[in-house]
């Protein structure tokens, strides 16, 4: 029984080897390579033992055997090694950076409020605040009171019935009479300011009564 030991001993050697090397292959594919391979040397191992017997007999005991050993070996080998574990995939790359927006401006600044002061009229060719209009301008005064951080600009228009000069003049007058209406009535001087446009500015056409009438006016720019 020694030498069918030292027979087996040698066969499994070179098979774990090559189990190692192939361990792609299923067991059932290992058993069938372990066998062709250790049929061969079986059989050349058998040849050189001396059991006694014809030497041919020695040596198909010795393949048999191999392939027995080498059919078992390898199927067990597959079996038990352990499966190799592929390379891990390489990490994806990062995704590009979000581009970065440009800084919004700032939002522009509000335009001051204007208010016209409808029914605020004057005398022909004066700057004499007509009395019925003193309740609109009372109004506009307690409004400016109430609201003590606005600064304010009076403001004159005529229609443009008379020379450009005449009309300049006719509006600063006439801004200016308003602006001491509204000091009279508590708003603080240093808040007012007047100013004249004469006609420059029309808001409607001076062909029609109409239309001069809505370029007479005066308006409470607030800043």
């Amino acid at each position: 029984m020694a030498p069918r030991h030292l027979l087996i001993a040698a066969l499994i050697a070179p098979l774990a080897s090559a189990c190692a090397s192939t361990r792609t292959a299923t067991p059932t594919e290992c058993a069938v390579m372990g066998a062709a391979l250790l049929g061969g040397g079986g059989a050349a191992v058998g040849v050189q033992l001396d059991g006694g017997g014809d030497e041919w007999e020695e040596g198909l005991i010795g393949a048999g055997a191999g392939m027995v050993a080498g059919a078992g070996a390898g199927y067990l080998l597959c079996s038990l090694w352990p499966e190799a574990k592929p390379a891990p995939k390489p990490a994806p790359p990062p995704p590009p950076a979000p581009a970065r927006e440009a800084p919004k401006p700032p939002p522009p600044a509000p335009a001051p409020e204007r208010i016209v002061l409808r029914g605020v009229n004057f005398a022909f060719n004066s700057d004499q605040v007509d009395p019925s209009s003193m309740v609109i301008l009372e109004v506009a005064a307690e409004t400016l009171r109430n609201n003590p951080g606005a600064r304010v600009s009076v403001e004159g228009h005529t229609d443009a019935v008379g020379t450009d000069a005449y009309n300049q003049g006719l509006s600063e007058r006439r801004a200016e009479a308003v602006r001491r209406v509204l000091i009279e009535r508590g708003v603080p001087a240093s808040r007012l300011t007047s100013s004249g446009f004469g006609e420059s500015r029309p808001v409607s056409s001076n062909d029609t009564e109409d239309g001069r009438r809505l370029n007479r006016r005066v308006e409470l720019n607030l800043q």
